[in-house]
């Protein structure tokens, strides 16, 4: 292992030396404020992990903290979750010192495993003695480790333990690198990897520990935080709202433990779940397709598969999220849509693409919005309710009378509202990457055009089509400091900007709203659809759609697709 830990010493202390005094701090620090607690704890993190400490007393401390801290990071990823990029400048803010926190976090513990794994828990300094912070410790000398940790129960338990808490930091790390729209990076999954090696190597990966923090009375072990990690890798939680983000990893801590680890891929596989390949040598995730390797391991995902299945059969039968364990704030037709997701990506064998990519570098125009989309679509028309009643006609009839014709600098809306239209001329060029017949992958300069995120409705037009295609952003992703890239679900056929409203079972009717009609494509089984804001779908729901002047009865059937803005649905 090596780990690139600094050098200790004793020049600046931090606030507490033990867990008592630890506690008395935290007495101190306004935990309500996530920022002001969060620059707390950071310099306080910073300077323990910079003192020479016995491990068994950094640890404590580390413990002591770390309630305190889990209930700060979750009340300040609020400001950051499911925002699109790029983020504002107190959002980024608000990312990054989160990020740091759970960094130093693992730090902390991964100096205490390491001084275990060395055989100097009580040592003051690094192990081995080296004084320069880069830790190894070699395969040879963790197997005789292992040894004395078989031999003593207490000092297994002190293992097991370290190695876990060490593995769920990295855990609840990952889940704030994708609410930030951040993947982890490769020097992430190698120290990961290292981690779980040295616990499998010193033969307490699967020993039950406890975790009151993460999992309550529950029993937990390094190889369940292990397997949170990389399912919530192999689930893409980028693409889902930070509200659903939110469900799957619960139920990733949740069900870690039903993974079991194989040294070979299983001889029988028609009863059995498709496993998860991981490389531990590499700087990698989990995978579907395995490669030759020294450090081939397999999560085994059956026990997981018959509890997915067991969950959504019952919840068609119409038993509530809360009664399955699911958490009281999951809803369905959600949560059944998101189990049969993960299904598919943790047990089946990850989804597979509807139709071949192909690499391409050019140019692509794109508008995002919702507003923005109809008013480009339309020809650059502001829209305008079908029928409007006196009150918003006299307003309309004062404002020309007293501004003169704005329609070309902005809009009203249904409702009446500014809608900023002189920001939508602008659109954005991207460069596209690689393309399908019904998606593409596109990059631009994280900060040279508008904020985008998943779940919202674009239209795209690259340069081999001389028309604008209907579409949303399936996910949105930071590439280093200064890229962002994108993946673009695009809806077949041609868009129709129309105008929709509800149509209630006692004849009331609700507001005019934007909306697109796209039309049936027998060749790629595409019925046709209609896209209107996103809250507008009930079963068999009626909605009147206003088409060249001519009023269109619809009846709505399901949902095609859904993100934040718009629901897309056959009728």
């Amino acid at each position: 292992m090596n780990f690139d830990l600094p050098v200790t010493g004793t020049e600046q202390s931090p606030a507490f030396l033990n867990p008592i005094a630890c506690r008395d701090w935290l007495a101190t620090v306004p935990l309500a404020n996530a920022v002001q607690a969060q620059s707390m704890l950071l310099r306080q993190l910073n300077l323990l992990h910079r003192y020479a400490l016995p491990a068994t007393e950094r640890f404590a401390v580390l413990e002591a903290l770390r309630g305190a801290i889990s209930d700060v990071q979750d009340d300040a990823a609020k400001k950051f979750a499911g925002k699109p990029l790029p983020l504002a400048p107190h959002e980024q803010a608000a990312l990054e010192i989160t990020l740091n926190i759970w960094h130093v976090l693992a730090l902390g513990y991964l100096r205490c495993f390491e001084a275990l794994c060395a055989g100097n828990s009580a040592s003051t300094g690094n192990a081995n003695g080296n004084a320069g912070g880069d830790t190894i410790t070699s395969v040879a000398a963790l197997q005789a480790r292992h040894t004395q940790i078989v031999a003593s129960t207490d000092l297994a338990g002190k293992a097991a333990t370290l190695a876990q808490r060490t593995l769920s930091v990295f855990a609840d790390w990952q889940v704030d690198l994708c609410r930030g729209e951040e993947l982890p990076d490769p020097g992430y999954w190698k120290q990961l990897h290292q981690v779980f090696a040295a616990a499998e190597t010193l033969g307490i990966a699967t020993r039950a520990v406890s975790d009151p923090v993460r999992h309550g009375n529950a029993p937990t072990s390094a190889l369940a935080a292990f397997g949170e990690c990389n399912l919530l890798s192999t689930a893409n939680v980028y693409e889902l709202p930070a509200r659903h983000l939110g469900w799957v990893a619960r139920w990733a801590r949740r069900w870690g433990a039903k993974l079991s680890l194989l040294k070979a891929p299983p001889e029988d596989i028609r009863n059995r779940a498709v496993p998860l390949w991981v490389n531990l040598d590499s700087d990698r995730p989990a995978s579907y397709y395995p490669q030759a390797s020294s450090g081939s391991r397999w999560l085994e995902t059956t026990e997981l598969r018959k509890s997915l299945v067991a969950r959504i059969n019952l919840l068609e039968q119409g038993r509530a999220p809360a009664e399955l364990q699911l958490g009281d704030d999951v809803t369905q037709p959600a949560a059944g849509q998101l189990l049969q997701r993960v299904l598919q990506r943790w047990c089946k064998g990850g989804a597979p693409r509807r139709h071949e990519r192909h690499a391409s570098n050019a140019a692509c125009s794109f508008i995002a919005g919702f507003e923005a989309v109809h008013f480009h679509l339309a020809g650059r028309q502001v829209f305008r309710a079908p029928s409007r009643d006196d009150t918003t006609l006299r307003r309309e009839r004062e404002e020309f009378e007293t501004f003169g014709d704005r329609s070309h600098r902005a809009g009203n809306t249904s409702e009446g509202g500014d809608s900023h239209i002189e920001n939508w001329q602008v659109m954005d060029d991207w460069r596209l990457l690689d393309e399908s017949a019904t998606g593409l992958r596109i990059t631009r300069p994280l900060k040279e055009g508008v904020r985008i995120g998943a779940g919202q409705v674009i239209a795209a037009k690259t340069a081999d089509n001389q028309r604008f295609t209907l579409g949303n952003v399936r996910w949105a992703l930071r590439e280093g400091d200064n890229s962002l890239a994108a993946g673009i679900q695009l809806f077949p056929g041609e868009p129709r900007p129309v105008a929709v409203r509800v149509v209630d079972p006692d004849g009331t009717r609700g507001t005019w709203r934007q909306g697109f009609l796209l039309p049936a494509l027998g060749e790629l089984n595409e019925p046709a659809s209609v896209v209107v804001p996103a809250g507008t779908f009930r079963l068999d729901r009626s909605v009147e759609v206003m088409v060249d002047e001519q009023a269109k009865a619809l009846k709505l059937a399901r949902v095609l697709d859904r993100g934040i803005e718009f629901e897309r649905c056959a009728f």
